[in-house]
């Protein structure tokens, strides 16, 4: 896969904030597979679609907000979120960066920073299957040597 055929799911609960930022990353390559306003929405989405990266608002439309729609994603799958936000409190940020790594931007942001964390999440999850896969490969080597000793 190369990194400008990555998908992105965006969750966002205003609309026109969504738009503009689907525009943007059309702009750079990257293909918006679906924009969501709602965190049970962003769960199916995810479950459905198996985006590359979802853009995860903080403040959502319902009762269940970006962190918590975060936290219910990563339990069944390994798509990286990155969280966008125009709130800068530190129990806010504190809480973003508890339910992901991949990064925390706050409105409005550049671009470049959303290129840079798009690929670096990307980057990150192709590391880790491969390893994971790697790890796989000798632990089967392993088991198929040690059952040929017995």
């Amino acid at each position: 896969m190369q990194l400008i055929d990555t998908r992105v799911l965006i969750v966002e609960d205003e609309i026109v904030v969504a738009s503009e930022i689907k525009l943007r990353l059309e702009a750079m390559g990257f293909m918006v597979i679906g924009i969501v306003n709602n965190g049970r929405d962003a769960i199916t989405a995810a479950d459905e679609h198996y985006p590359d990266v979802i853009l995860m608002d903080i403040t959502l439309k319902g009762s269940m907000d970006g962190l918590e729609a975060t936290r219910e994603i990563s339990l069944k799958s390994d798509i990286p979120v990155i969280f966008i936000t125009a709130h800068t409190d530190t129990p806010t940020l504190d809480s973003a960066r508890e339910a992901s790594s991949h990064g925390i931007f706050t409105k409005p942001f550049s671009d470049d920073e959303l290129m840079a964390a798009i690929q670096q999440a990307t980057i990150s999850k192709l590391m880790t299957t491969y390893l994971e896969a790697e790890d796989k490969k000798k632990d089967d080597a392993d088991n198929a040597a040690g059952e040929a000793e017995d």
